[in-house]
């Protein structure tokens, strides 16, 4: 008797769990995944190394995009099930994990067919993982100072910049019945220059344009070594002139939008090739519209990183002098930084009481290369006694900048006037000798404030010795 009960108590048990396996994976099939997860949780906890049981648990937790628990299981899962390897290329790239994505991938694309359409996809998911995997060798550390969620049709009202660096201006741009783009232009501090973005054939490039004396010059592509077959948008020029950042979703970007930065060669009259700045900055989503302040020392970006729809994250942080990357065995904070899951927070300026932010600013605009007299050469502005003197330098930097914008200006006019045959070409030479002549000016005024600055300096060092 005992037997029978016992035997009869097996029989419901093998067929209540039938059941809830054949429930669990009609759930499945109807992609009702948030009742299929809690009968495959019940499932794998009479049976946690069943490959069917765990392969499954793993999708359910993909589509509710619970990434690590996927990771988890679809390694636990084995290798009977193929999608498994593609699943995890995916989910490996998305948290970071590069190399094992690479290898992920390639498990999976030896399962295909030699003449299988799908191959070159999945080349091109291995080759934005193999930048990923490079990025991630050299992530950068940096302070952020703040950041605010906003609308993307209005992030740009977020930019606290100061008119010395110009302006920034954003408009819809219809580029088909489903695709919407931003048209960006940025006006040099002057307003003597434009880089704008615009459409051609349903492709984002940039241009630029020059004041002349009575209209602009014809707009032309900033550059081939900038402009390629992929979209580039969201211009900013910094205040030296010389270096140029924007954005681009070509072949050297790790997903989506990333930031790039490059800068004109004036022996050559070309920019150099566009370098992508890496991480934090650069994440497998959008990341655009880098403005640097070197009078400030401030910076900001946007990323749509993690966010819904239509809404971006714009982050402001305080840009190195020098490059710094993390030094670190451990793998996981490296993600963590790159991600920006983690970072250094520097506090907000508070009226009246230096902040950490404040003395940053300060410090990385110290570095100078100025001799005073024939035995004395200044490389940090510390070194400078008078603080008339130490003002006077920061007057001479900003007027520097400006020449070297100026020249910069000019090697463009004169190649454009070599190589325009328009009507236009007189009015291009008149601007040229409108600005040689300005050039002309601010080296005088330059020389002028040289020799303010070193007499100031070292008439302070005779009074004080």
């Amino acid at each position: 008797m005992k037997f029978k009960l016992v035997f009869f108590a097996v029989l419901v048990s093998i067929s209540l769990f039938s059941q809830r396996a054949a429930d669990g994976e009609a759930f499945f099939n109807k992609k009702q995944y948030t009742k299929a997860k809690v009968v495959y949780e019940a499932l794998l906890k009479q049976k946690p190394n069943d490959a069917l049981y765990n392969y499954r648990f793993a999708r359910i937790c993909y589509e509710l995009k619970d990434y690590d628990t996927s990771i988890k299981h679809f390694e636990m899962s084995g290798n009977r099930y193929p999608l498994r390897d593609l699943y995890l290329g995916e989910l490996y790239f998305n948290t970071y994990q590069f190399d094992k994505s690479i290898m992920a991938y390639q498990t999976y694309k030896t399962t295909l067919k030699s003449d299988d359409s799908k191959i070159i996809e999945y080349e091109n998911k291995i080759k934005l993982a193999e930048i990923g995997a490079r990025l991630l060798n050299k992530v950068e550390d940096i302070a952020i100072v703040d950041s605010v969620l906003v609308n993307k049709t209005e992030f740009l009202s977020f930019y606290k910049i100061g008119s010395e660096l110009g302006t920034i201006t954003q408009e819809p741009l219809k580029i088909n019945v489903r695709k919407q783009s931003d048209k960006i232009k940025y006006s040099t501090q002057r307003q003597d220059r434009i880089f704008f973005s615009d459409s051609i054939k349903g492709q984002m490039d940039l241009f630029t344009s020059f004041k002349l004396l009575d209209d602009w010059s014809k707009p032309v592509s900033i550059s081939k070594a900038i402009n390629t077959p992929a979209n580039e948008n969201y211009p900013f020029l910094s205040l030296d002139g010389i270096t140029l950042y924007f954005a681009s979703d070509g072949e050297n970007s790790i997903g989506g939008y990333d930031i790039f930065v490059t800068r004109y060669n004036s022996s050559t009259n070309s920019y150099l090739p566009p370098e992508n700045i890496g991480m934090p900055f650069n994440s497998p989503s959008n990341d655009y519209m880098m403005v640097i302040d070197e009078l400030h020392k401030l910076g900001w970006f946007a990323t749509d990183r993690n966010q819904p729809a239509g809404k971006v994250v714009i982050y402001t942080f305080v840009p190195n002098e020098y490059k710094t990357i993390i030094r670190s065995e451990d793998i996981e904070l490296v993600r963590q930084t790159a991600q920006l899951k983690k970072y250094r927070k520097l506090k907000k300026i508070i009226p009246n009481h230096p902040s950490p932010v404040e003395n940053q600013l300060e410090e990385s605009e110290k570095q100078v290369q100025f001799i005073i007299n024939d035995t004395v050469v200044y490389s940090n502005i510390s070194q400078f006694k008078s603080a008339e003197a130490a003002e006077l330098w920061k007057d001479f930097y900003t007027v520097n900048a400006d020449l070297q914008n100026k020249k910069m200006q000019l090697e463009n006019l004169r190649e454009l006037y070599i190589n325009s045959q328009d009507q236009n070409n007189e009015s291009i030479g008149k601007s040229i000798l409108e600005l040689e002549k300005k050039c002309l000016e601010i080296k005088s005024t330059l020389k002028t404030k040289t020799i303010q600055l070193r007499n100031k300096e070292n008439k302070y060092l005779q009074e004080h010795k």
